[in-house]
């Protein structure tokens, strides 16, 4: 019923492809619908700890580095590190990530030496920083450093790696931007430039204060337009964030994308500086770039949870007050800003990622973190697999809504979620079932729980010891999944009432209801699907299931965990998790706990990586269901846009 080989197509995926010119296309044979990838981490260009070549190395190879630690062999990579500037030499790792041979190197030491075949003789634009605290511009490294060496490994690896960006957003916290125009690192005759990446952090990155950016061989600027970063704050701010979005629907609207991050994790939106997002700006955002600003991102960092909280490197004064089951707020809670975006039926999905920077108080080739995971470790974001797979794939994956998020290897690659009305086609998630009220809407799911993890530790989980339940932390396991329903009601103009809601520091933001009618629909615990345990240890789950529909539009989508409803300290009686701050109640007591664990009065509780390895979900983004009588919803006409703008590239 649900074979393993099939290939889901992207819409117009084939047509885009001349937006972002000719390529030559990665190989990922592996058989699975879906393929792995992270978009968002650092190193040494800005505030990581380990090198570009290390970093790209440890994420894409398979087997043990030479050096020590495991490589994580992910399909995809975007590489994207804060806007700004910074003064290593990120051609070097620190010399606290304890890699042998390697110590932390400034500009100012390597000027005119050729280092991995690159040689940088000066620092771009204008002058910043003196002596060893000389700074070269993020748009020179994009350029110059992290390109070169993003073509070299995509094609020693044959794999599609892509320039991206953290975002530094005029007036928020901050946003995963790429634009791949330019970008073919797998064409050997032709690898491209990654100079479209570099121009827009050059013209609107809130750090970026550089005046000068590219020049010609006169010297004469080739960048124009940069609106000024002195004393914008606030709503001025925001305003350079949706002109920036625009600036990119303008001239990329197929290869490129804005998806804030850890958009809770600076409280709520402040107008007399640069803090957080409510709801307001998502929609402006989306409203400026329908086919680029589609989504947000849950907070990596994920082995940072303390007594005190923290995990997510989300404080108290997080919109919400931290993570629930290592997502923020805003995606985690029924009802929340993610329902009150799907409640408009917009292009609104969800991503996740690792964030990578460092594991904190060890070293980059340990197995313990007291910080954060590797790219594909912990987290992977899944889009779909084709016979072609290039950068352009992953672009159009994540626009189009078919992709899920997967914490710990909780479900493998080849995830079905699907659903059809009484014409019987199949619809995935992104896409939108037309059908007449009282029609039963068949839904079919299906997914592999892998027999393994990439988790250090086997002792059971301490979080399931108050229940009774013993479950290794290195064997995923999948307790049950939760269907979410919510009415789609139309899209919020803007100024009308309901378009800006104020927000709230704190635990008070997790009160807030978006949409009122979300409510998890179904939950099906694991007990009652139909299991079929395979040759390797894994096991596949399915499920059917059936809805009806109404005379209102309504989306579905979908979630899972290891956890049980009521689970003390981890969630509620429905199966919501709870704040994750109340997970280091319990104590780990097994013998093998780490020594690095939080103690509390000598006891060590539930804290950093075991806290991450213990709590684990996944979210799948929505399908839609609309009467037939009922206009288009946001999501289709912005899916018919980007389709409309792919055939009109392919006739040029």
């Amino acid at each position: 019923m649900f074979p393993k080989s099939k290939i889901i197509a992207l819409t117009a995926a084939s047509a885009s492809l001349a937006m972002a010119g000719a390529s030559v296309a990665g190989t990922v044979n592996n058989g699975n619908p879906y393929v792995a990838g992270d978009m968002h981490n650092h190193n040494t260009c800005t505030d990581g700890s380990v090198s570009v070549g290390y970093a790209l190395d440890r994420v894409l190879a398979t087997g043990t580095a030479a050096a020590g630690g495991q490589n994580f062999n992910i399909d995809w990579f975007t590489l994207g590190n804060h806007g700004g500037s910074g003064a290593k030499d990120c051609r070097f790792s620190d010399t606290g990530a304890g890699i042998p041979g390697d110590t932390t190197k400034n500009w100012n030491d390597t000027l005119g030496q050729e280092i991995q075949g690159i040689t940088i003789t000066s620092l771009k634009g204008t002058p910043n920083g003196t002596g060893s605290g000389r700074q070269m511009w993020r748009w020179q490294n994009i350029q110059e450093i992290e390109w070169p060496l993003i073509v070299r490994r995509s094609q020693q690896y044959n794999k599609v790696v892509i320039e991206g960006l953290e975002w530094v957003v005029p007036g928020h916290e901050h946003t995963d931007v790429a634009v791949i125009t330019g970008q073919t690192p797998l064409n050997a005759a032709a690898p491209g430039v990654a100079d479209n990446m570099a121009q827009f952090e050059y013209l609107f990155d809130r750090q970026d204060n550089d005046l000068i950016g590219q020049v010609d061989a006169s010297n004469n600027p080739l960048w124009p337009g940069k609106i000024s970063n002195a004393g914008l704050v606030g709503n001025a701010a925001h305003q350079k964030s949706v002109t920036a979005t625009a600036w990119l629907q303008s001239r990329f609207p197929l290869t490129s994308y804005v998806v804030p991050t850890h958009t809770e994790r600076a409280g709520p939106f402040s107008t007399a500086g640069s803090a957080g997002y409510n709801i307001e700006h998502f929609r402006d955002l989306n409203n400026a770039g329908p086919t680029v600003a589609f989504g947000i991102e849950s907070p990596g960092h994920m082995a940072q949870g303390t007594d005190a909280g923290g995990s997510g490197s989300y404080g108290s004064g997080a919109v919400g007050g931290g993570t629930y089951g290592f997502q923020g707020v805003y995606t985690a809670k029924v009802g929340g800003l993610w329902d009150g975006m799907l409640g408009e039926g917009r292009n609104y999905f969800v991503y996740v990622s690792s964030d990578w920077h460092t594991r904190g108080a060890f070293g980059a080739r340990d197995a313990a973190t007291t910080s954060d995971f590797w790219p594909g470790e912990y987290t992977k974001l899944f889009v779909p697999n084709t016979s072609n797979f290039v950068s352009q794939n992953v672009v159009d994956g994540m626009r189009s809504g078919n992709s899920y998020s997967v914490n710990a290897d909780i479900i493998g690659p080849d995830m079905v979620f699907r659903a059809h009305g009484a014409d019987g086609v199949w619809k995935t998630m992104g896409e939108t079932i037309v059908a007449n009220p009282g029609e039963t809407i068949t839904l079919e799911m299906a997914m592999t729980v892998p027999a393994s993890n990439h988790s250090p530790y086997s002792f059971n989980n301490p979080l399931l010891k108050p229940i009774n339940k013993q479950q290794p932390l290195n064997k995923p396991s999948v307790d049950h999944v939760d269907l979410i329903t919510g009415d789609i009601t139309g899209v919020i103009a803007p100024g009308a009432p309901g378009y800006a809601v104020p927000n709230a520091a704190g635990v008070a933001g997790a009160n807030i209801v978006y949409n009122a009618s979300a409510k998890i629909a179904k939950q099906i615990p694991a007990s009652s699907m139909t299991r079929i345990d395979n040759a390797d240890g894994s096991a596949r789950l399915t499920f059917t299931t059936s809805f009806t529909a109404g005379s209102t539009p309504f989306y579905i989508r979908s979630r899972g965990t290891n956890i049980p409803p009521a689970t003390p300290n981890v969630t509620d009686n429905d199966g919501n998790p709870l704040l994750d701050l109340n997970n280091a109640k319990i104590p780990c007591l097994d013998a093998a706990c780490p020594s690095h664990l939080v103690k509390v009065n000598g006891t060590p509780v539930v804290t950093y990586d075991v806290q991450a390895w213990s709590n684990t979900w996944f979210y799948a983004n929505p399908i839609f269901v609309r009467p037939a009588s009922y206009p288009q919803l946001l999501v289709e006409t912005n899916a018919a846009l980007a389709k409309t703008l792919a055939a009109r590239a392919s006739r040029r």
